[in-house]
């Protein structure tokens, strides 16, 4: 078994790559679309905050599975760790071994691994955990429910006013004056939400690695919704962010939603989603939406 860096500046090895990420994926998610191949390249390609190691397996000159290490620059502490494996090749050590292999090319300032992995019930997620996740040494953190909502069939009435506050929706970006607050409240978003055993700290996002996000979005063919309620001291009270890819086959993601400690109770988390929402509708290629939410807020 032959282990080595990916390099990200062969076409021919990434778009293999990407064969084998589409593969693995639809094999447990059978609904799954893809990002369009060139969007998915660009952004293993773009480092946009993150170090991202990838490490593939070969056979001779055939990829059979390759993994990636991923570590912010916002947390050095953690690294984010994925396996993907041609179904093909799957169940004869290959998934472990790039496990490992992506933990030992870990950043020296690594404390922690942390990974996810998507299965459609949860017997099956306990399943890859007894088989997978504990003999390599991990354990469950949290778990999330992928919950979903058919635009064409939704109610989307309720206001998106609220007394005291503009509520506005942004596409591409926010206003430059609300950068700094919307990237401090991006940061909050996994800090607060409830993450089981995970502990995320906070990780404010400065204006220039948020004009960076959204211009990869944008390079990716992806369209940015934002949405935010503002006091009348141009204070940033509320955010939702949702994402809606090219391909009208792969619903739009809710990235994130906060109200801001001391502006809740006043409905802006609705407002501001339904907002979002709303000038989704209008885009007229976005059928569905979709977000992952704990276990406890399912």
């Amino acid at each position: 078994m032959d282990i080595r860096p990916l390099d990200f500046t062969d076409d021919s090895v990434m778009a293999e790559a990407y064969r084998i990420e589409c593969a693995a994926n639809q094999k447990v998610r059978r609904d799954w679309t893809p990002l369009d191949i060139n969007a998915r390249i660009l952004g293993w390609r773009t480092p946009n905050g993150w170090r991202n190691d990838l490490l593939g397996v070969w056979h001779g000159s055939e990829l059979r599975g390759f993994g990636a290490g991923m570590t912010s620059i916002e947390a050095p502490d953690t690294t984010w760790i994925f396996v993907w494996v041609d179904p093909a090749h799957q169940h004869a050590g290959v998934g472990s071994a790039l496990a490992r292999a992506a933990e030992a090319a870990s950043p020296a300032s690594t404390r922690r691994f942390v990974a996810s992995a998507y299965r459609p019930t949860p017997a099956d997620a306990e399943t890859f955990a007894r088989n997978f996740a504990s003999p390599l040494g991990y354990s469950a953190a949290t778990t999330e429910t992928v919950v979903e909502l058919d635009l064409r069939e939704a109610d989307l009435t309720g206001p998106t006013t609220a007394a005291g506050y503009a509520i506005s929706t942004h596409v591409n970006g926010v206003p430059e004056r609300f950068r700094e607050q919307v990237g401090q409240i991006k940061g909050l978003v996994d800090a607060e939400a409830p993450n089981g055993e995970l502990g995320w700290g906070e990780t404010p996002v400065s204006p220039e690695e948020y004009a960076a996000e959204v211009d990869l979005r944008v390079a990716q063919g992806s369209t940015v919704f934002e949405s935010v309620a503002v006091d009348a001291a141009e204070n940033v009270a509320a955010w939702t962010c949702l994402v809606a890819a090219a391909d009208p086959r792969r619903p739009a993601q809710v990235e994130g939603t906060l109200v801001v400690s001391g502006h809740r109770g006043h409905g802006l988390g609705a407002a501001v989603k339904l907002a979002s929402l709303h000038h989704t509708v209008g885009l007229g290629t976005v059928t569905k939406v979709r977000t992952s939410s704990d276990d406890r807020n399912v």
